[in-house]
């Protein structure tokens, strides 16, 4: 009897230690999202900026809509062990990399890095606060 009682405590002990406590588990973060980025070097601030993002497993897709951008930008990278990554393809001369921790489902904050290669600006890079908030 007291081995069977032993056996059950250590079985529910281990169980209590494999459990994955509701904050650990995987966020998904398909959904639209409202954003901005804040120049490191400045304090200014890009707004109204429109991420929508669709996720699959660790993949995730989507676009960032910019309001000087008349088309969305293409995004695609992976949510894996608590991190987005997010990238472009040089798109109009500028090419975005996001990247952020996860800690919840309705807000994300990170770096973004913006790379310019355009007439215009020359080559030129800004690093930014990305700030995402989940839309309803």
């Amino acid at each position: 009897m007291i081995a069977a009682l032993r056996w059950l405590g250590w079985f529910g002990l281990t169980a209590s230690l494999l459990a994955v406590p509701p904050s650990a588990k995987s966020t998904n973060l398909s959904g639209t999202w409202k954003g901005s980025f804040t120049l490191v070097s400045t304090g200014l601030a890009l707004q109204d900026l429109t991420i929508t993002l669709k996720q699959e497993a660790g993949k995730v897709e989507g676009t960032l809509l910019m309001p000087k951008f008349r088309a969305p930008i293409p995004l695609k990278g992976t949510c894996a062990k608590g991190r987005l990554r997010l990238a472009s393809p040089p798109t109009r001369g500028l090419t975005v990399t996001l990247e952020a921790p996860v800690k919840g489902s309705n807000e994300v904050r990170g770096i973004a890095v913006l790379d310019y290669d355009s007439p215009s600006l020359n080559k030129k890079q800004d690093r930014t606060v990305l700030r995402m908030v989940r839309q309803p």
